[in-house]
């Protein structure tokens, strides 16, 4: 995707700038700001509140450093070159700025019958706002000092977790759309910020093999106390960081069609949700230590290969008749 430059000229004063190619381009503040203006407290990582064009134009002039003075002169200008016809065209200039500016962070539908426009924020953001946090915990006792822990984030894109992780969080979100219960979106968190192992040298020397947080695995009883963590952080924090596994969530599910259009269809095995899943790659239970700790790529491969099997088998059985 090639550098979406936009240049505003209004008398005396211009403005030239990148237009984000998606959130992961928006500075920590900025992503802030504009999510709360697009989200309500009390929706999910989808609930996008009924917004207007008012608030798109404060996005589009937040990221161009325009002032309502700007803006005024902008349509003052319009105006004085057509007195007929310049709240028309000033509307119109203004609506293809605003969209230049935010088509990376929406997808913007017009309606040419209805005259509407829909818009609905790209699950784009992949890259992690926040690598890692500290949580303090708080004592009643005289001279024990406060206990910090670290706790650090999957990488970008979720790209370091294994199948059993992707299988166990995913699980987590789609609860959570149904119910939009704040507790299982802390205990998706909580799943995904864990602990560091212990330092050593191996593990320094390996870069962690690729993760330093302690395994999910066999340690689902930690999640409990890291979920009422989760729970004294800022709800906007949260609201970003379940958008930011939405994206991630959606990203994979692009890389493997096969595998999640199946999914939605609920042709085949589907009603066992992901713990079926596990299952099926691994044989049975007694195969699950084998395959659980292996990289998501390798399960989601395996499933879509085991679909390229199946429909090859139905179009054989098909030719037969």
């Amino acid at each position: 995707m090639g550098v979406d430059k936009i240049k505003i000229n209004i008398g005396n004063l211009n403005r030239e700038i990148v237009a984000p190619e998606s959130w992961n381009d928006l500075e920590l503040r900025t992503l802030m700001l504009f999510y709360n203006t697009l989200f309500t407290a009390n929706e999910g990582a989808n609930g996008l509140m009924s917004f207007t064009t008012v608030k798109l134009i404060s996005m589009a002039q937040h990221l161009l450093g325009m002032d309502t003075g700007m803006l005024a002169q902008w349509e003052a200008d319009c105006l004085a070159q057509s007195s007929e016809h310049g709240d028309v065209v000033f509307l119109h200039e203004l609506r293809a700025v605003v969209h230049a500016c935010v088509g990376g962070l929406f997808d913007i539908e017009h309606n040419d019958e209805t005259g509407h426009t829909a818009y609905a924020p790209k699950l784009n953001l992949t890259r992690n706002p926040w690598p890692h946090f500290t949580h303090t915990q708080k004592t009643q006792l005289k001279g024990v000092q406060p206990k910090t822990t670290w706790l650090y984030a999957p990488a970008d894109g979720l790209e370091n977790v294994t199948i059993y992780e992707l299988a166990f969080t995913f699980t987590l979100f789609e609860q959570y759309l149904q119910s939009k219960d704040d507790a299982v979106a802390n205990r998706l968190i909580a799943a995904l910020y864990r602990p560091s192992r212990s330092e050593t040298r191996e593990e320094r020397d390996a870069a962690w093999f690729g993760d330093r947080r302690m395994p999910l695995r066999k340690y689902e009883s930690t999640l409990d106390s890291r979920a009422e963590q989760v729970a004294t952080m800022p709800t906007l924090t949260r609201r970003v960081l379940l958008f930011w596994f939405a994206s991630c969530r959606q990203q994979i599910i692009n890389r493997y069609p096969k595998v999640f259009s199946r999914a939605d269809g609920g042709e085949s095995g589907t009603n066992y949700g992901w713990g079926g899943v596990l299952l099926a790659m691994a044989g049975g239970p007694a195969g699950l230590d084998a395959i659980a700790d292996q990289h998501h790529g390798n399960g989601l491969t395996w499933l879509s290969m085991k679909e390229d099997e199946r429909r090859e088998t139905e179009k054989a059985m098909k030719r037969k008749r």
